[in-house]
């Protein structure tokens, strides 16, 4: 096994990267500047993984990489280095790249050769990008990198400095004989797993103007496209490099074939479909907006002028990318299959600042939704979230209900899920949560909060097989009254949508919240709660579902329709008191005990779930054990 130096360890690549030649059985010496960031990659991890990573404090833009004497003398033990430690910024400062970049390339040269020479080294592993114009024979130039130049001013400091390092590398190689492979990926996406996107400077940034209508056409034909690998793919294929042998080539183009990766201009329209937004339809020629934008449109537009300097019309030399991928027994990757997930992460968080997770919880993905999943024993929880809501403000409850397993879901359409696109909204999302019922391989207690509440109710009678007891938070019992200008709004979706997106402030969300009896008051919020609610509602993806949602309830609800048989699993609604929308008639209370399910009343307001996550976790948890 190899010990591998790995600069950019805690970066969107560096971290899949690690974690994955750790899972390999390979020792990585990881240099970092934050410890914090490698403390949360190696709670990502397993106990074995953990225990082949090492991390060495350090700086890419010192001599001597900024390590102690007793933490390069462990560098010195590498016998792979693998550098990934330039952040993909396009907006880079020159200065500042040039240092990052360009001298730590020089820096990490200055290690390479020095283990080169004690006849260590057996790969210097350089990930670099795509749009390089250097090749295998590249490294017999005379260019002095470090001399002031033009060269590919108008790309930005971090594509020229990022293109000049890749040079530089090549030309210390080539002089001294050291092993060196360069890797060129495309844009790197999220992994097919969950589509989890960290790094919004690639893909985001398109996805960035779609949001704000700045993609007022429709760029290019058949011929440009955008090439997309995702993380994981990518990360297999460098790991594949590090367990070669002898290596046959110095360069890999990492992208997926042509085929496997939809035009440019069927890409937009696809990332419209998912962003909930009308595509454009007038064509326009992808070189005519690349002009504009280098001459003054970018400021017109709001969009970074090399944003689009990463669509090209033509093909790359793939055989030794393909060949390791099947050595690696990677299947082929269609990436429009995998793009909803990719966009529906990148919009969030285009849209609110992505928050810390408990190390317990990691990401996955169910019958197409995002999910967050805490191991643990006996039956599991499944946590359904409610309007103006996704499945982060439910963690505080998660963290409360003891050792059990927990799942909890972003609904379609809200948080990072993508949207179901059912002609019925209603069915879609009730299947959705059927579906993720269905794949979960045990029965579970499912809880739902609000029109999370009404969604468990409906999908439960659909798999009752899979219900091991339901819980109903503040259902949705009936249709609630809504003033004079809510019900005018609700005739009209893109009125709504227009209030949703662009009038509902933060302080008219709060107002509402506390007149309709959401929370009992400002107190009981959660820290950064509305804010964050108001910032995910400018997604046109969210707001238009919230539409969706909002006029089914304006315009068709009236009330849960209430079985009259028996369930055929326990069932139980904690009701608090204080909600000024919802009422529990005794009507509605006698039809639910006549199907069997029991009430329990609270002193709190319709969001309790979010406000007192305690509370109610010891009133689920106490349910649940009175049954066991």
């Amino acid at each position: 096994m190899a010990v591998v130096f790995v600069t950019g360890a805690t970066g969107f690549i560096g971290k899949e990267l690690t974690k994955q030649l750790a899972r390999s059985g390979h020792t990585v010496l990881a240099l970092v500047r934050s410890p914090e960031k490698w403390d949360e990659l190696l709670m990502q991890m397993t106990p074995t993984e953990r225990s082949n990573c090492k991390a060495v404090r350090g700086d890419l833009r010192k001599e001597g990489l900024g390590l102690s004497a007793s933490d390069y003398e462990q560098v010195l033990r590498a016998t792979i280095i693998i550098h990934a430690g330039a952040p993909m910024d396009i907006s880079l400062d020159e200065t500042v790249a040039r240092e990052l970049i360009l001298q730590g390339a020089s820096h990490l040269a200055a290690l390479a050769n020095e283990l080169h020479k004690q006849q260590r080294l057996q790969k210097l592993i350089h990930i670099v990008g795509y749009m390089s114009p250097f090749d295998d024979e590249s490294g017999k130039l005379a260019t002095d990198v470090f001399a002031p130049t033009d060269f590919y001013q108008e790309a930005g400091g971090y594509e020229k400095y990022k293109f000049l390092a890749d040079l530089y590398l090549r030309q210390e190689a080539y002089q001294k004989g050291m092993p060196l492979v360069v890797v060129n990926p495309c844009t790197i996406i999220g992994p097919r797993s969950t589509g989890n996107t960290e790094q919004t400077d690639g893909f985001g940034l398109v996805i960035s103007s779609m949001r704000r209508g700045k993609i007022p056409v429709l760029p290019g034909g058949k011929e440009w496209w955008l090439p997309l690998l995702s993380v994981d793919d990518f990360a297999q294929v460098i790991v594949g490099i590090v367990e070669t042998n002898h290596i046959e080539h110095q360069t890999y183009y990492a992208l997926n074939e042509r085929s496997a990766t939809p035009a440019f201009s069927e890409l937009i329209s696809l990332m419209a479909k998912e962003l909930r937004m009308k595509p454009p339809t007038i064509p326009f020629p992808v070189s005519v907006l690349k002009k504009i934008l280098h001459n003054g449109g970018s400021r017109l537009l709001g969009v970074p002028a090399n944003s689009m300097d990463f669509l090209v019309k033509k093909d790359f030399p793939l055989a030794p990318f393909q060949q390791m991928k099947a050595k690696k027994s990677i299947d082929a990757y269609d990436v429009a299959a995998y793009l909803p997930s990719v966009i529906a992460d990148l919009d969030y968080r285009l849209s609110v600042k992505d928050q810390k997770v408990p190390p317990c919880f990691h990401r996955e993905q169910i019958a197409g939704m995002a999910a967050y999943k805490k191991e643990g024993s006996g039956t599991p929880w499944l946590l359904v979230h409610g309007l103006f809501s996704e499945m982060s403000d439910l963690l505080p409850l998660a963290e409360q209900l003891g050792e059990k397993e927990v799942w909890l879901l972003d609904l379609p359409g809200f948080g990072r899920s993508p949207y179901h696109h059912h002609e019925k909204p209603l069915e879609g999302f009730i299947e959705a949560v059927a579906e993720a019922l269905r794949q979960l391989p045990s029965p579970v207690h499912l809880a739902g909060h609000s029109f999370g509440g009404l969604l468990a109710w409906e999908a439960a009678k659909r798999v009752p097989e899979k219900i091991e007891k339901l819980y109903l938070l503040q259902p949705p019992l009936h249709a609630p009254k809504y003033s004079w200008l809510q019900a005018g709004l609700g005739k009209s979706p893109a009125l709504l949508q227009f209030f949703l997106q662009k009038q509902l402030t933060s302080a008219k969300l709060e107002k509402a919240m506390l007149e309709q009896g959401v929370f009992q008051s400002t107190k009981e919020m959660p820290k950064g709660y509305v804010e964050k609610a108001g910032k995910l509602l400018q997604s046109p993806r969210i707001s238009k579902t919230h539409t969706d949602v909002l006029r089914y309830f304006m315009n068709e609800f009236r009330q849960m329709a209430v079985a009259t048989q028996p369930l055929p699993f326990p069932a139980q609604i904690v009701w608090g008191t204080q909600d000024k929308t919802y009422q529990l008639t005794k009507g509605a209370e006698d039809a639910f005990r006549k199907a069997n399910v029991e009430i329990e009343r609270l002193p709190v307001a319709h969001h309790f779930p979010l406000s007192h996550p305690q509370l109610t976790a010891n009133v689920l948890l106490q349910m649940r054990h009175g049954k066991e």
